[in-house]
């Protein structure tokens, strides 16, 4: 790895894993006041582009031509959520209640500087010319193949959530977790979310490419290089599950710590080898963030909707095996042919 690169890598740690780390210390006093942290984690989400685009700004090449207007938005939008998230600890407002469900407020706005930011900067990603975009890594390329694999992707997430539920009611003696599921999916508010979703993807985008743009664009290729495509990938997706630890210990679950981050690194290892396959495939990084999305909100709306939904998790080691063979459709793509042992070129 040539010197500039190594200083965009560190860069990209020290934004990516540094800021996250620092702001975890402070989720640590809203964790013990029992605060809503939805605004960490949704900022935590922005950090890896964040660590990328300043590496290119920094020590990229003078004469190569970047979207810098998109770049200072993604930058620029990742600071005002960065001191909203402060504040929340700092001046906490007490949740609103609205017809049953608990609005923090502080998130609420944080929301809507998300829809700005994603109207702002797609706009200008779209209109920065095609040199740039390639530059950049923002090509639209394989959209055929993309829309193939998100369809497969969205087949695999139902599977995935069916056969965990199935299991674990099985474990369990019961059918609760199967029912509950299945009812979920006859909820009129469910099917017309789902059939909304792709709509809403681009009024919240910049926060799932503010992960991909680190994980899959900048870090799978690095990871591939250096340990070949297989082992690459199985070693971004324990790095990619370490990065959420703070959020696995005071987010997702507040008494299960240690088995959410052991399902944690399971999930990440499974999607980063499908994920990573995509990737490979197409190139294409709004792809990969249209599947995150996805998974973010299929997940919690097939769990009950909401922020809250994801929040104070109940994970108990029983489960953690109908978590692993449930995650497997994902992992089987391991075995594609695109995954050769051949080191990633570039």
């Amino acid at each position: 790895m040539k010197e500039l690169e190594k200083k965009k890598l560190w860069i990209f740690i020290a934004v990516a894993y540094g800021v996250a780390y620092a702001m975890n210390i402070v989720m640590i006093i809203g964790f013990k006041k029992e605060y809503d942290l939805s605004s960490f984690v949704a900022t935590q989400m922005m950090y890896p582009a964040c660590g990328v685009i300043l590496g290119k700004l920094i020590f990229g090449n003078k004469d190569e031509k970047l979207p810098k207007a998109g770049y200072i938005t993604v930058l620029g939008t990742t600071f005002i959520m960065i001191i909203m998230s402060l504040m929340s600890i700092i001046f906490h407002i007490k949740p609103l209640e609205l017809g049953g469900v608990s609005v923090d407020i502080w998130y609420t706005a944080l929301s809507v500087v998300i829809m700005i930011g994603s109207i702002v900067a797609y706009i200008l990603f779209w209109t920065c010319g095609k040199e740039q975009r390639i530059n950049a890594g923002l090509q639209r390329s394989s959209i055929g193949w993309g829309i193939v694999l998100i369809l497969v992707f969205v087949v695999m997430l139902f599977a995935r959530e069916f056969i965990f539920a199935y299991l674990s009611d099985l474990s369990e003696h019961t059918n609760t977790r199967l029912n509950f599921l299945i009812d979920a999916l006859k909820e009129r508010n469910t099917i017309i979310t789902i059939i909304t979703l792709p709509f809403s993807f681009f009024v919240t985008w910049i926060a799932f490419f503010g992960e991909e743009y680190g994980w899959r664009y900048y870090l799978q290729p690095i990871m591939q290089e250096k340990f070949g495509k297989r082992l690459g990938v199985l070693a971004l997706g324990v790095v990619w599950a370490v990065w959420h630890l703070g959020a696995d210990l005071m987010y997702y679950t507040r008494e299960y710590g240690v088995q959410m981050f052991i399902s944690q690194i399971i999930t990440c290892v499974a999607i980063a080898i499908f994920w990573g396959y995509v990737y490979m495939k197409t190139k294409n990084i709004w792809i990969i963030s249209f599947m995150h999305f996805l998974n973010n909100n299929i997940a919690a709306l097939l769990n009950g909707g909401g922020n809250e939904s994801l929040q104070n998790q109940v994970i108990t080691w029983s489960m953690i095996p109908s978590h692993f063979i449930s995650a497997v459709v994902f992992m089987l793509f391991i075995f594609a042919p695109l995954y050769g042992y051949k080191k990633q070129e570039g």
